[in-house]
């Protein structure tokens, strides 16, 4: 008697879990081949495997033992679809079966064989199977196409929501996938945008803060830094879906407004540009601080036990730290004041705010123009419509005909909307780096003390280029040449008395 294996497939995890056709397979197969005088040694089962890849760990297996064990003689499957839905793969089996001379019989399709003919069928077969694949590939692709242009997400969706089906399937139709609220997570995410629009939180900060209220990833885990931050960035939340190179708004319910995901892809881009994200012990005056004894500059560590985290000197060679570690909350507070020493003069003051004044008038008048644009553009629209639907009233066009024109219509004003929306999400954008120049024309010390931490940083490097500190004081604050030149010019105001070391003329 011949030995023989057994090879079995179903392509989603829907059908293991229902059990479909794997036992059915197998007890066919099984069947045939004890017709045919063969012994089954072995059967290998691929659960919730598709069939358009050859990394399947059952079918793997299968031919790693028809290649080491002489005493196989053929492999049973049902169709030669349980083995490949693509040419190339099926090919590539059916060589390494024949050089581990391993016949292939497909049960329900007994035409196969060895003889040239058997094989040409077989290479036809291969084809057709692939051209199935690729057949039931594009119904899917077309279903997440319509899905979207039908304004419903295609895919899973974000934290926040869930995919829900509705309508039932009692007439054998399929549900119908709608996006709604997860009324689990939905205040939450909702909150942790609240929060990072502040900007006066990080990431993990954030995160730190949802856990403590309820916030679990599906392993019951904080949700991880990479997701929390895509969602941040993610365009959804505002009503819009973004997908395979399109863009629609969405059926959905918007968490946040346009400008509001505007402002948080400004705030993520901002602190990506200057790499002042908030990690654990990154420190504020990095990079600003340096040594009055040897020169060398002030790192910063958060001692274990104690809670509290120290500026201090890097060069532990030359002289010791004993007496010069300042916590790090005393020296930002100093270093904080030094900001008062400095203002611009009122005819600078007026300058600029005449400039950007300018500016914003210039930007704001384009966007107008382009808005009233597109505003021509949408009546001409509305009243292409208004014609359709008299034609429609005079029977002059067909239902069919109205309908398609009604969905062209609809999406091109859709369009329109979205474009003007951009627009006056632009304008506040605009009038937000406005708003943030005028504080800090008005008040620098005001505007650096409120200041989130990355354009503290900004702040730091825009003003001052180092402080020298000894004692746990500032010895000697060393404006920038920029400050220093708008000084000379009268067009910044700095109080000598905070200079030590600097020209008595200052």
């Amino acid at each position: 008697m011949k030995n023989a294996l057994i090879y079995c497939r179903v392509s989603t995890e829907e059908q293991v879990k229902e059990g479909y056709s794997l036992d059915a397979q197998e007890k066919f197969c099984a069947k045939f081949a004890e017709n045919d005088d063969y012994r089954i040694v072995g059967v290998f089962r691929d659960e919730g495997k598709s069939a358009t890849t050859l990394d399947r760990p059952a079918l793997q297996d299968l031919l790693a033992k028809c290649q080491q064990d002489d005493s196989v003689d053929a492999v049973f499957v049902q169709e030669t679809d349980r083995l490949a839905r693509n040419t190339k793969d099926h090919l590539t089996i059916r060589a390494v079966l024949q050089k581990a001379g391993v016949k292939l019989v497909s049960v329900a399709q007994p035409m196969l064989d060895d003889s040239p003919e058997g094989n040409m069928i077989d290479t036809i077969l291969a084809s057709v199977n692939q051209f199935q694949s690729d057949l039931n590939s594009r119904k899917t692709k077309k279903g997440l196409q319509e899905r979207f242009d039908q304004g419903w997400w295609p895919g899973w969706v974000p934290l926040g929501y869930l995919n829900v089906g509705v309508g039932g399937n009692a007439d054998g139709r399929k549900a119908k996938k709608i996006v709604k609220k997860d009324p689990e997570k939905w205040d939450l995410i909702k909150e942790a945008f609240k929060l990072y629009l502040t900007d006066n939180y990080s990431v993990q900060e954030i995160n730190d803060i949802l856990y403590k209220k309820g916030l679990r990833s599906k392993t019951n885990k904080k949700v991880p830094h990479s997701v929390l931050t895509t969602t941040f960035k993610n365009p959804f939340y505002a009503g819009l879906m973004k997908w395979n190179g399109q863009e629609k708004k969405g059926n959905h319910e918007s968490m946040i407004s346009m400008a509001e995901h505007y402002r948080a892809v400004r705030i993520m881009e901002n602190h990506n540009q200057h790499a002042c994200r908030r990690r654990k012990h990154t420190f504020l005056l990095r990079g600003f601080v340096l040594c009055n004894i040897c020169g060398q500059r002030f790192t910063a560590d958060k001692v274990s036990g104690k809670n509290k985290e120290y500026y201090h000197c890097s060069n532990r060679d030359k002289h010791s730290n004993q007496g010069q570690n300042i916590q790090v909350k005393d020296l930002e507070e100093i270093i904080e004041e030094q900001f008062k020493t400095i203002q611009f003069s009122p005819a600078f003051t007026a300058r600029v705010i005449e400039k950007v004044k300018e500016i914003f008038n210039d930007k704001k008048d384009k966007i107008n123009e382009q808005k009233h644009a597109l505003y021509n553009k949408q009546r001409a629209i509305e009243i292409k419509r208004d014609t359709a639907e008299e034609k429609l009233f005079k029977s002059i066009i067909t239902d069919d005909d109205f309908v398609r024109i009604r969905d062209k219509f609809r999406i091109d004003v859709q369009q329109i909307q979205d474009q003007v929306e951009k627009l006056d999400k632009q304008r506040e954008l605009d009038i937000d780096t406005v708003q943030e120049i005028l504080k800090l024309t008005r008040n620098i010390y005001e505007t650096y003390k409120t200041a989130p931490f990355w354009l503290k940083r900004q702040y730091l490097g825009l003003f001052w280029d180092k402080f020298m500190v000894q004692d746990k004081q500032i010895q000697q604050a060393v404006p920038t040449d920029l400050i220093l030149r708008l000084q000379e010019e009268s067009k910044v105001l700095i109080r000598k008395d905070w200079l030590r070391g600097q020209d008595s003329n200052l």
